[in-house]
């Protein structure tokens, strides 16, 4: 690993944590030189419940990117989410000397007074975000050096969390050695990751959409203008889905292969098939009757995610619409229902910064959070540090415990919760039998085809054709 300033990133979501290292690469934009992406538990609604779940997780994910780099990890930054955060405006003023006019220091003077402001006890100030400058109560700039007045004015967002939280995942690196350089705000961050600058500069809402949160951040004339936390993400999806018996083990790769946000795009002939528990009958599920609970609960979340924008003052004020990332934004369909229902204009982001040589990831945007926290990480100016150390084995796709990994590039998001996907037994002579407009791959290509048996079996091929199974030993 050659010789330079890295930022180590730590993105612990509600159901995965991302560990990710970064660099500045060419023209300043990121590179990404190694990331892991792995499941954990003791995560509810982006808060620590149990932290021995969470250290565990970390460990797995940072102790594969050391083996594979040959190098041990002892700083990062880190995000955090969670629905204690809130964000408070607070207006503060500081008089000018001298000729009148507004230099660097009169700023500066400006921003250190508050920084003397202290937090509500048991909470703690995680970001402080100008938001415009008034000079002698009458004009408002978003730069005031030059202009001329007695009276410098500012208004400012407090992002404010509670200090246990913030204390439980300084902890959890802690036990893992790794000191917190710092701490940014995970909707901040997966904005900074995807929305550009002449977006942040028309007005857009970034929605990164988790498991267990939905985090929201508005920008406008290039400026966080309001920061929201909803505390309900995609595992709504997955409740709704084992109510109709469907095994847990089952559940998230149903929902991501063959869900739809929007139950008009979907066939209502066809069916999927999981095996019950035990000896227990399979259970089924229509395609259609998926994709209506994805809809449903995608619009509750929207309608919360919409009084949070009109709540922030700038609902009439974004010009370029909406980013959808995180994990859930790859939900089939999701920017179209979300366009449909807001009128917005909407696009799914993944992370804009580049890949190392020879490093088989493909980014998406489930890890548009931790990009984005590499990013603040080097905006900060301190670089994290590392220790070189042997690898444990010459071999560098091979991780801690030994496995061969998988490139991100060849793994889903259903590789994340197991290994094994779910076989489709549709072919494209069962798709045009049943009149399938949905192209589905074929595992058994290139297998000879068994012969038709007349009359009577093509209609029980018509038949079978209507249903997916699952075995419960392919996901």
């Amino acid at each position: 690993m050659e010789k330079k300033d890295y930022i180590v990133a730590i993105d612990l979501g509600t159901n995965t944590v991302v560990a990710m290292v970064g660099a500045k690469g060419d023209n300043n934009r990121i590179k990404v030189i190694d990331c892991e992406i792995l499941p954990v538990q003791g995560m509810v609604r982006g808060e620590i419940k149990n932290i021995e779940q969470v250290a565990t997780a970390i460990k797995q994910a940072v102790e594969a990117i050391e083996t594979r780099l040959g190098i041990k990890i002892v700083e990062a930054y880190t995000g955090i989410s969670g629905q204690h955060i809130k964000c408070v405006k607070q207006p503060y003023h500081v008089f000018v000397g001298r000729d009148g006019e507004i230099r660097e220091d009169d700023v500066r003077k400006l921003h250190e007074s508050m920084r003397n402001v202290q937090a509500p006890d048991g909470e703690k100030i995680i970001q402080i975000i100008p938001q415009n400058y008034i000079v002698d109560d009458e004009e408002e700039t978003d730069n005031p050096i030059g202009t001329f007045g007695k009276k410098l004015e500012a208004t400012f967002n407090f992002v404010i969390g509670e200090a246990n939280a913030v204390h439980r995942l300084e902890r959890a690196l802690s036990r893992l050695e790794i000191k917190s350089l710092g701490i940014f705000l995970n909707a901040v961050a997966a904005a900074e990751s995807t929305a550009t600058v002449d977006e942040k500069e028309e007005g857009v809402a970034v929605i990164d959409i988790g498991g267990g949160t939905t985090d929201i951040a508005i920008y406008y004339k290039n400026i966080i203008r309001y920061v929201g936390i909803i505390p309900m993400g995609g595992n709504v999806i997955n409740k709704d889905i084992r109510s109709y018996g469907i095994l847990e083990k089952h559940v998230e790769s149903l929902k991501v292969k063959y869900g739809s946000a929007m139950r008009d795009l979907v066939q209502a002939d066809k069916y999927i098939t999981t095996p019950g528990l035990n000896a227990r009958a399979p259970k089924e599920i229509s395609f259609k009757n998926l994709a209506a609970i994805i809809e449903a609960r995608m619009l509750d979340i929207i309608d919360l995610v919409m009084e949070e924008i009109k709540q922030s003052g700038y609902k009439d004020k974004l010009g370029a619409g909406v980013i959808l990332t995180g994990g859930t934004a790859q939900l089939k369909d999701l920017a179209e229902l979300f366009k449909s229902y807001t009128g917005l204009d909407v696009r799914v982001a993944v992370p804009d910064v580049d890949v190392a040589e020879g490093l088989q990831t493909e980014l998406n945007s489930a890890m548009a959070t931790a990009a984005g926290i590499v990013i603040k990480g080097l905006e900060n100016g301190k670089a994290t540090k590392i220790e070189k150390r042997p690898a444990e084995t010459e071999n560098s796709n091979y991780n801690h415990i030994g496995k061969t990994r998988t490139p991100l590039s060849q793994r889903s998001v259903n590789d994340l919760y197991d290994n094994r996907t779910i076989r489709n037994r549709y072919t494209e002579e069962n798709n045009r039998t049943t009149g399938s407009e949905e192209e589905i791959d074929n595992p058994y290509e290139g297998e000879t085809p068994k012969k038709k048996n007349g009359f009577f079996g093509k209609l029980k091929e018509k038949i079978n054709n209507m249903f997916d199974v699952i075995d419960d030993n392919e996901i």
